[in-house]
Formats: structure tokens, sequence, C-alpha cells
């Protein structure tokens, strides 16, 4: 008997937390059209990455071995 007095409880909470005042604080948002979302580009690769790594890290190398040269 208890259990279903604070199942019913429980419910009573929830709806009046949801609603305040006769207005939900969570409004639903559609869309005007039905277009699917794009999907994000992909990121370079792991090759790419590296190798931009490698060849700045090589000019840096270069700039600093001329400056310490002077």
């Amino acid at each position: 008997m208890n259990f279903i007095r604070a199942r019913r409880h429980q419910e009573l909470r929830r709806t009046a937390a949801a609603t305040f005042g006769g207005n939900r604080f969570v409004k639903t948002i559609r869309p005007n059209n039905s277009d699917p979302i794009p999907l994000r580009t992909t990121s370079p690769k792991m090759g790419t990455i590296i190798v931009r790594f490698v060849g700045l890290l090589f000019v840096a190398v270069a700039i600093l071995a001329w400056a310490w040269s002077r």
C-alpha cells in the first residue's frame, strides 16, 4: 500500500518539476525542413600530420642553425 503511494508521489513530483505554472522548461525545437544534417568533414590523416610536423621541424632547425652560425 505504501509502495503505491510512494510511486504516485514520485510521479507527481516529476510532473511538477517538468512544468511550472503550466509552462514547460524544455521547449521542443523542430527544423523547418527535414533535410539531413551534413556530416563533418574528415580530419587529416596521420601521415599528413606527421609530414607537416617533420617539415616544420626541419625548417625550424634550419633557421636555428643559420642563426647560430652567425
